[in-house]
């Protein structure tokens, strides 16, 4: 007989399962807004950004519907579209934000090698990427081949294997249903074009041999997409400021 271990539900699966339960009580019914993230937050005694993942797992699983710019909503009563009874997303995925701070570490040190020891070629190959990338952030392109392929190109010139297979790894947890539901969902048109500018600074840097240069800017780009995501989805406090419906009309 194989005994299996029992695997813990992850924090934002904890927090997805006591928001359902409120909504199948009904303290929250089909239509009504969900508080503010703030109070939410509160009132659950945890932070903002584990209670954004939870939101976003509910929204895939159909428990709730997100609005940018206006807050969660429950959606019309009918059944969940994914996952176990009572159990909002995927139960093995990675929180998002996890992988995020993951790859600051690792992909800031493989940035710093790449601009040690890139040949030419893999440099081109990066180059390559990199205007495949600023061609599709300018289209519109959410999830754009070119920026796992701009990664991965830094990761193999490294010369380091095993730190290549770790970033493939991350890659492959980043395009998880949750995580790309969250990326569809936060990443704005001022992003993208952020994003541009991010990836041009570690090309750039990995081009003159820079390795502090390229661990600073790989470091930033991770850093600043995090904060992104963090500060997107406002609930009641981005309805009522004019910069907050500016950006949700992006």
């Amino acid at each position: 007989m194989s005994i299996q271990p029992i695997a813990a539900p992850r924090l934002y699966q904890r927090i997805a399962e006591e928001i359902g339960r409120l909504i199948d009580a009904g303290t929250f019914r089909p239509g009504d807004r969900l508080p503010a993230e703030r109070e939410l937050a509160r009132s659950l005694a945890v932070s903002r950004s584990s209670l954004r993942e939870a939101l976003g797992a509910l929204e895939m699983a159909g428990r709730i519907v997100i609005r940018v710019g206006s807050g969660a909503y429950v959606a019309p009563a009918r059944a969940p579209r994914a996952g176990r009874p009572g159990r909002a997303g995927p139960a093995g995925e990675i929180s998002p934000f996890d992988v995020l701070r993951t790859r600051r570490l690792v992909e800031a040190e493989a940035a710093a090698l790449a601009a040690r020891h890139a040949t030419p070629a893999q440099v081109k190959a990066m180059a390559g990427a990199f205007e495949r990338l600023a061609a599709d952030m300018r289209a519109g392109i959410v999830q754009s081949a070119a920026d796992r392929a701009f990664h991965l190109a830094i990761a193999q010139a490294s010369g380091n294997t095993a730190l290549a297979l770790v970033i493939e790894r991350l890659w492959a947890e980043s395009a998880q249903p949750l995580s790309t539901r969250m990326e569809e969902l936060f990443v704005t048109r001022g992003r993208r074009r952020d994003n541009i500018g991010e990836h041009r600074a570690v090309l750039e840097a990995i081009r003159a041999g820079d390795a502090a240069g390229a661990r600073g800017a790989m470091r930033r780009h991770l850093a600043n997409a995090e904060r992104q995501r963090l500060a997107q989805l406002r609930g009641g406090e981005a309805q009522g400021t004019g910069r907050g419906r500016r950006e949700a009309a992006r």
